[in-house]
């Protein structure tokens, strides 16, 4: 969250004077294969959302961290869609219902499930209330950035290992494992750890951040609303 010692009576007068975007991370909690904590997800997507809100004067929101996974693990900690749904409308709609206009989520986590809960929550938000809200799934923008083939790169590979490096190396660990493991997706892991770097996590944080400041300027231009992976 940010600023960190924010207070209510700060809220009120942000919203109040429409001081910009409340900024949501959403991530989950799920293994990471054996190199990266559970939170990983919402690690990532938190310190984005952190740093957008710092360099924008904007505030940024305590995450979501119990979503939609698989549960096929101990870590692996699913919430059914229509639980997270309302959890996610109620907590957009209690800010829309003291003035808040605009908002921008920032997903660390997706799957086509996840992804459906958003969409129809968000959508109904915008129609029902004239909300803006920007909807940025992190692998996407990297994606369409051409910095990650995401369609090998999917799951506490490169990416997501730099990422953790760049934010805080201490929780990546047991790297050196995936050496000898001859199949690194029986722990969680599509994609190669190995070829991660601090270095390559701040390149692909900071253009994570350029892209959705650029993006959410523009649809905000055009009281749009936005999710980066729909053509709408």
């Amino acid at each position: 969250m940010y600023p960190r010692n924010l207070t209510w009576v700060e809220l009120k007068e942000y919203i109040g004077k429409g001081g910009g975007p409340l900024v949501l991370p959403v991530g989950s909690t799920e293994g990471h294969g054996l190199h990266l904590p559970v939170s990983t997800d919402t690690i990532i997507a938190s310190f984005i959302a952190d740093k957008l809100a710092e360099r924008n004067k904007w505030v940024s929101l305590p995450p979501i961290t119990y979503t939609v996974t698989v549960p096929v693990r101990p870590g692996n900690v699913h919430v059914p869609s229509r639980v997270l749904k309302e959890y996610l409308r109620s907590i957009l709609e209690h800010f829309i219902s003291f003035g808040q206009k605009e908002f921008i989520v920032i997903m660390g986590h997706g799957g086509p499930e996840m992804k459906e809960v958003v969409v129809e929550v968000c959508d109904n938000l915008c129609r029902g209330w004239g909300t803006i809200i920007n909807v940025f799934h992190v692998s996407r923008i990297l994606k369409d950035l051409q910095l990650v083939d995401t369609d090998s790169d999917k799951h506490a590979g490169e990416w997501e290992t730099s990422m953790i490096m760049a934010i805080d190396s201490t929780l990546v660990k047991n790297l050196e494992f995936y050496r000898e493991c001859g199949d690194p997706r029986r722990y969680g892991v599509a994609g190669n750890p190995l070829k991660a770097s601090p270095a390559k996590g701040l390149r692909y944080i900071e253009a994570v951040i350029n892209y959705v400041e650029e993006s959410f300027a523009r649809n905000v231009a055009h009281r749009k609303c936005y999710y980066n992976w729909l053509i709408r």
